[in-house]
Formats: C-alpha cells, sequence, structure tokens
C-alpha cells in the first residue's frame, strides 16, 4: 500500500475522504476511529468488513461497532455525543 487513492478502503475513508461503504457507514467508521487505536481499527475492519463487505453489511457493522465503543467510552468517563 502506498496510500494513494483507492489502494485501501480505510485509507480512502480517512485520508482522501473518498466515499467506499456510503456516506453513513464511512461517517461513522470515522467515528469509530476517533474511539479506538489504529490498530483496533485495522483489527475490527479486517475481521467485520475487510474487502469483499457490501455497503448494508458494512453500515449494520459500523452501527454495532460505533455502539459498542460508546458504550466503552461511558465507562471509562469519557464525554462523547452518541449519536451517529
Amino acid at each position: 500500500m502506498n496510500g494513494k487513492p483507492h489502494d485501501h478502503p480505510l485509507t480512502d475513508i480517512f485520508i482522501h475522504r473518498i466515499e467506499v461503504y456510503g456516506e453513513e457507514a464511512d461517517d461513522l467508521i470515522r467515528k469509530i476511529g476517533t474511539l479506538c487505536s489504529r490498530r483496533e481499527l485495522d483489527q475490527w475492519w479486517e475481521k467485520e468488513v475487510g474487502w469483499t463487505c457490501d455497503r448494508n453489511t458494512a453500515l449494520d457493522k459500523a452501527r454495532t461497532q460505533y455502539k459498542l465503543l460508546c458504550e466503552r467510552a461511558k465507562e471509562g468517563g469519557w464525554e462523547i455525543d452518541p449519536k451517529p
């Protein structure tokens, strides 16, 4: 991977802001990235979303992960806006 557009879906979402899984899913993935480490984000993406995931599945997975991370953040004392 060289970081150029269309090299990797997460690079497209975070760096180039190219729509990959749809506006809502991409926005949730960016929010997920603010609530966890890059390593955790990469592991989640590889396990749950990956290269072959369709938009609807990616959106469902992103909603679920975002909800879990918001709950974890609240339990840890973070103040966040839980709206996707």
